[in-house]
């Protein structure tokens, strides 16, 4: 499923997280199905929250990984620095700049859209590096997505408190210290406002969890593993 602005998906006038979760509760309805399990992966993380928040009664679990979240603040996190803003503002813009940056410039490609250190690469097996490589090039074409890259830095900008005390259903949040979209804290304090979260952290890996996807894969398993036996336990729903 794309979000607003993604692919085929228009971006309305409204694209708040608020009104995602109302588009995928559209989606489920189309669909008939009553409950699902939620999974948001960065920025999808708010619609996905939200979706937990608006629409309890339909949610078996939730799966935060690498979260866009809201913490509050002393002061605001630092800008990016001159380089990842000429990716964001420019390369980001133009399918031929960011194809070019790919095949010149990698390392830079990694460090500021995948958010990822480039020297864990190194260190990763060939199928982690295999993966990070496919993940840049997923990313085209970039004219079918920037109206949704767009939305996202307005959500990023203006995220503010949810109720995280609502949400009562099984949830797992996994971030790393090192990713450079700087999710490790939020998501860490996201975790400690739901009761019962499980919170994973990995100290390096980047946004991308390089050398962490197989086990962040096994966490999910459980997760829905341990819905399912509950819901069996219960009867059908």
């Amino acid at each position: 499923m794309s979000r607003f602005g993604y692919l085929r998906t228009p971006l309305p006038a409204d694209a708040t997280p608020q009104a995602q979760a109302d588009a995928h509760a559209c989606l489920l309805d189309a669909l008939g199905i009553q409950r699902a399990a939620i999974a948001g992966v960065s920025a999808g993380a708010p619609s996905s929250l939200q979706f937990a928040l608006r629409y309890p009664e339909r949610t078996n679990a939730l799966a935060l990984l690498v979260p866009l979240a809201y913490m509050p603040r002393e002061s605001p996190p630092a800008p990016p620095s001159p380089l990842a803003s000429f990716m964001y503002e420019r390369a980001v813009k133009s399918d031929l700049l960011y194809w070019l940056a790919m095949r010149v410039a990698t390392p830079v490609v990694v460090k500021t859209i995948l958010a990822t250190p480039p020297e864990v690469l190194p260190h990763a097996s060939a199928q982690e590096r295999e993966r990070a490589v496919r993940l840049m090039e997923h990313i085209l074409p970039l004219k079918l997505r920037q109206a949704g890259l767009l939305n996202d830095a307005r959500v990023a900008q203006t995220l503010g408190p949810s109720p995280l005390e609502q949400v009562k259903v099984p949830t797992l949040i996994v971030s790393l210290r090192d990713d450079l979209y700087g999710t490790f804290e939020s998501a860490r304090y996201t975790a400690s406002q739901i009761s019962g979260a499980r919170f994973v952290g990995y100290e390096s890996g980047g946004h991308v969890l390089v050398g962490h996807h197989s086990a962040v894969l096994d966490e999910l398993s459980t997760l829905l593993s341990d819905v399912s036996n509950a819901g069996n336990e219960k009867g059908p729903v």
